[in-house]
């Protein structure tokens, strides 16, 4: 860590984020939902990201006032738990990466300890109860420094990490955190499970988007007539093979259909093998991981947004799916999985089609419904229900959450 420390300002509390998901460097494409929100409370508090290390990334620096850490965990190659997919995904594609896991906690336990040593840390906000949320609860409860610690749930480490030792863990970092935030209400019941008392302060609030700037309708373009569109990682539980299942089935009636898969993830490779089986690889682009600018750009055009998320074997699901709201935002109608989380962003039949998982020929059905029946007209305006979830709403709840 630099000898030249962050310059904070001694009239804001200090809160100190760490996660396993952040932009590597300015223009990253990586998910960057921790960034954005951390960002927002830069106005009322000085905030230090302590995230992990990858080829490329700067081990310090300082963006829209923020100070950066980034810790090393293995030689540099090694590197390669996190990021492009995450961490449950990685393990799953590469099991050689278990390895890893040791070197990952001790290397985040050690980069903590040096930010408490060397900055007057008033909050921790953790992101994700596992890995995060239990080195912070292990490393305050031993060094016993008088902390508030605040932990964001996304899915992933709630409803998946099902076993014995796992389940013990997330009652453990619960129950030893001041507050515990969640992003949708099926989380909120998971989360009480596993807590002992009943008073513990478990707040519902959603990742945010910009939906006043950057995500919103642009009546001067026009949509594409046969265009589908699925964003996100390429992961188990985004459920896209159904989704390729589906198009080969409506290839007949609908021989010029498209679907365009922007994100990128461990799957990738199995997803283009699966469309070249299918006999659809000519109906199918992969455009990587985008940025907010050409997402907008597809949301805007695109003719309907499609997210067949799924429950994995191990229990991962879901938290929320940002990306149906950013997809609503920009005016375009959404067709997606009835998961319990899901339910908080889509109210079937009125600003959106809820349809069964793990399902192809529903899916395709309801996608041949959508284009024969003009559903797409019958979807009321989606604004008012997507309120909650800009930016100008949310970070004044996680403001509050942090000053009490």
């Amino acid at each position: 860590m630099n000898s030249q420390l962050f310059n904070m300002s001694m009239a804001k509390p200090t809160v100190l984020v760490t996660t396993s998901t952040f932009p590597r460097w300015q223009k990253d494409n990586e998910p960057r939902f921790v960034y954005d929100l951390s960002k927002r409370l830069a106005t009322e508090f000085n905030i230090i990201i302590l995230a992990p290390h990858a080829t490329g990334a700067a081990i310090e620096e300082q963006w829209d006032g923020m100070q950066i850490y980034r810790y090393r965990y293995a030689p540099e190659k090694w590197q390669t738990l996190t990021y492009n997919g995450g961490i449950s995904a990685n393990l799953k594609q590469d099991p050689w990466k278990f390895l890893l896991l040791p070197l990952f906690f001790l290397g985040q336990w050690w980069a903590l300890r040096k930010v408490l040593h060397h900055y007057n840390v008033d909050t921790i906000h953790t992101h994700w109860l596992i890995p995060q949320g239990l080195v912070a609860a292990f490393t305050l409860l031993v060094y016993r420094k008088n902390i508030k610690l605040v932990c964001t749930s996304h899915g992933g480490d709630l409803f998946g990490l099902q076993g014995k030792i796992s389940t013990f863990l997330k009652r453990w970092v619960i129950n030893h955190c001041h507050a515990i935030t969640v992003v949708s209400q099926a989380m909120l019941l998971k989360a009480k499970e596993l807590t002992h008392n009943q008073y513990q302060a478990i707040h519902v609030i959603p990742m945010g988007t910009d939906l006043t700037h950057t995500f919103v309708p642009n009546p001067n373009i026009k949509r594409a007539a046969n265009q589908l569109l699925f964003v996100g990682r390429l992961v188990e539980k985004k459920g896209l093979t159904y989704l390729l299942q589906a198009l080969q089935q409506l290839q007949p009636n609908f021989p010029n259909l498209e679907l365009i898969i922007a994100g990128s993830g461990p799957l990738k490779d199995q997803l283009i093998q699966q469309t070249q089986q299918l006999g659809i690889a000519h109906q199918v682009k992969f455009v990587g991981r985008l940025t907010h600018t050409e997402l907008v750009m597809l949301y805007q055009t695109a003719t309907l947004a499609v997210f067949p998320f799924i429950q994995t074997q191990d229990g991962d699901m879901e938290g929320l799916g940002l990306v149906m709201v950013e997809a609503m935002g920009c005016g375009c109608p959404v067709i997606a999985s009835d998961l319990p989380a899901v339910r908080d962003v889509i109210n079937h039949g009125d600003n959106g089609i809820l349809v069964e998982p793990n399902n192809s020929r529903v899916l395709a059905v309801t996608i041949k419904d959508f284009f024969q029946f003009s559903i797409k007209n019958e979807l009321i305006d989606s604004m008012t229900i997507l309120k909650k979830f800009d930016w100008l709403n949310i970070v004044d709840l996680y403001k509050n959450i942090i000053k009490k």
